[in-house]
């Protein structure tokens, strides 16, 4: 700024080195292309943490690689990182101001959000980890809801070699039956979704880019009373519906 002769100005303080340096250190971490790309793509699957086997895959790149930018920006607090079992699990952290994120994923744009129209077709895929309970009475529901255009999957990460006897006497009750028997959730069909919908598998459910995620927290039917499981299938219809109205689909 410049100050004429003889005038009294105000100048601003300057910033202590101190403060600045957290800031400096998260601008240093998210200037990397790599590293930008991750962390929002680990923004995009929120609520969902992010397992580490997802991310060469989805990047194309090294194990070691993705693990090297990945510790960056766990050190930098941009990402958070919990250990389970053989694999780390990676969430943006609650520390973290998400503002500077959201301003990142408008400015580079994400094509699939824009391509998510009525007339489109759309893949919707429901897992849990024994494709015998909750998945299958979302994909009966969403398959009973949906329009043409809409396709509906159902797998599971452990599957059951039937659904349970509880999930297929509630459907039943509304008209419905199973879309398939319980089947082992394929990586490719996750990739090709456009939503993708966990209960009870979410962190072991591989994630990639373009793909839509829900964690829905929805009691097991397995072995519950008829009348717990009308509650279970009656919550499940409620999101369902939700979900189809929000994708922009005829209910």
């Amino acid at each position: 700024m410049t100050c004429e002769p003889g005038a009294s100005c105000s100048i601003p303080a300057v910033a202590d080195d101190a403060a600045v340096k957290p800031l400096a250190d998260v601008f240093k971490a998210l200037g990397d292309t790599t590293r930008l790309q991750l962390a929002l793509f680990v923004h995009r699957s929120a609520p969902s943490p992010v397992c580490a086997c997802s991310f060469p895959e989805a990047f194309g790149i090294g194990q070691s690689t993705v693990s090297h930018h990945l510790t960056k920006l766990v050190t930098a607090g941009v990402l958070t990182r919990v250990k389970k079992g053989k694999w780390s699990y990676y969430s943006v952290a609650d520390t973290f101001d998400k503002t500077l994120l959201d301003l990142a994923n408008a400015m580079v744009g994400h094509d699939h959000e824009e391509q998510t129209v009525s007339d489109q077709p759309i893949t919707i895929l429901f897992a849990c980890r024994k494709n015998a309970g909750r998945s299958q009475i979302a994909a009966a529901i969403a398959q009973s809801l949906a329009p043409e255009n809409v396709t509906i999957l159902s797998a599971g990460t452990e599957p059951a070699d039937e659904a349970h006897p509880e999930a297929v006497a509630v459907l039943a009750e509304i008209g419905l039956t199973p879309t398939s028997a319980p089947s082992k959730l394929d990586p490719a069909e996750v990739k090709a979704a456009d939503w993708v919908v966990t209960m009870g598998c979410g962190e072991s459910c591989p994630i990639f880019p373009g793909t839509r995620y829900e964690d829905w927290p929805i009691d097991d039917p397995a072995d519950q009373p008829i009348e717990i499981v009308r509650t279970i299938r009656d919550e499940i219809k409620t999101r369902v519906e939700d979900l189809l109205s929000r994708a922009r689909l005829s209910v």
